[in-house]
């Protein structure tokens, strides 16, 4: 089958409107046979981000950016196309920052917890994270500052130390280092020749650490016999304890019946009638012991012998 001349361009012409489709979305980083999820954030500043840098999520690209704009209150709206595939929760956040000291600028999408997922053209919070070399720059003055004046200060020091430490100071650290040198030498010999005495005192530690760990073996018994005895003793200790304690409680309940009025010692103490009646009995006795002693036929002559004996 032949195809006309016209065919033929017009067959060249499709391909190369395919090609020039395809390639287009290509370096655009737009799925080719696929619908995109077109989303966009707006940050403070956009330095170093560009058309086709990378968006990643948790560490992979999902997409890339495919248009950046300054809006009218000179702010950076970021228009991003990603794999819709990728669930994207409503509340999620996306971070313009870098990766790497040597790498560029990227989108970082920190996915929320919202059920509600993003659509087409939605538009979600952004937030601008300086870099370390950003934040470097705009200190390096400082930090430039603060090297100079340690540096200045370091030779300060330097220059001192070197004015201390003169001829005579450097004989004198001389000689001090090689008497030092010559103490731990002389600490080494002695040891040396000490050292048949140090392990003679060892060992005699040894033999009476020994010794001692004996006489408690020996002592044993006796160290047992003492402390059944001492729990003996310690047992009447308590019995006895209770016994008093009993008695204590008796002795109070019998204060108490004492306190109460009840039997005879309680009348006679808690009844006042009582003692002033056995108080006037006794006078009235003694009345009559009295008369007695000083008359006593006064009480007897009534009395007939006959009916006395």
């Amino acid at each position: 089958m032949k195809f006309s001349n016209e065919a033929k361009v017009g067959l060249t012409v499709l391909l190369a409107f395919l090609v020039a489709v395809v390639g287009f979305r290509f370096m655009r980083d737009v799925p080719i046979f696929r619908q995109s999820l077109e989303i966009s954030a707006t940050f403070e500043r956009g330095d170093g981000i560009s058309q086709g840098s990378i968006v990643n999520v948790s560490g992979v690209k999902v997409g890339s950016v495919s248009r950046v704009q300054l809006t009218p209150d000179l702010q950076v709206r970021v228009v991003m196309r990603l794999d819709d595939k990728i669930p994207i929760p409503r509340n999620s956040v996306a971070h313009l920052t870098s990766l790497g000291i040597v790498e560029g600028k990227s989108i970082v999408i920190r996915l929320g917890d919202s059920d509600e997922l993003l659509q087409f053209g939605d538009e979600i919070d952004g937030v601008y994270i300086e870099s370390m070399t950003e934040v470097l720059g705009a200190r390096s003055e400082e930090i430039a500052g603060d090297v100079s004046e340690s540096l200045s200060e370091l030779n300060v020091f330097l220059r001192q130390l070197n004015t201390a430490f003169d001829d005579d100071t450097r004989v004198t650290l001389d000689q001090t280092l090689e008497s030092a040198s010559k103490a731990a030498q002389g600490i080494a010999e002695l040891l040396e020749n000490k050292q048949q005495e140090i392990s003679d005192a060892i060992d005699a530690g040894s033999r009476m650490m020994a010794q001692l760990d004996t006489l408690a073996t020996d002592s044993r018994p006796r160290i047992d016999s003492v402390m059944v005895a001492l729990q003996q003793n310690l047992e009447d200790l308590e019995r006895v304890r209770n016994e008093v304690e009993s008695a204590t409680a008796n002795l109070n309940d019998i204060l108490g019946k004492v306190n109460n009025g009840e039997g005879t010692l309680g009348r006679l103490v808690n009844d006042a009638s009582v003692y002033d009646n056995l108080d006037e009995l006794t006078k009235e006795l003694t009345e009559l012991v009295r008369g007695i002693n000083e008359n006593p036929g006064r009480y007897l002559r009534h009395m007939s012998i006959i009916e006395l004996f």
